[in-house]
C-alpha cells in the first residue's frame, strides 16, 4: 500500500478524516495540498489532492 517516496494511498473514509499513521483527527492539523504527480483529466488539466500530518509528518492520497 505503500510507495517508495513515504506516501500512503487509502479508502476515502466516510465522516471526518484523520491520519493513517498517528491517528490526528485535528482538521487543522491536517494539511491538503496540490498533488500534481496524481492527474485526473488532461483538458482541463485536473489534479488529485494529497495530505499531510501536522504531528507525525506522514503524507497520504485517498482514491
Amino acid at each position: 500500500m505503500g510507495e517508495p517516496n513515504g506516501m500512503l494511498t487509502i479508502e476515502k473514509t466516510e465522516g471526518r478524516r484523520k491520519c493513517p499513521s498517528c491517528g490526528e483527527e485535528n482538521k487543522y492539523m491536517i494539511h491538503e495540498s496540490t498533488d500534481k504527480t496524481n492527474s485526473i483529466s488532461d483538458y482541463p488539466r485536473v489534479y488529485g489532492k494529497k495530505y499531510r500530518c501536522g504531528r507525525c509528518g506522514q503524507e497520504w492520497r485517498e482514491k
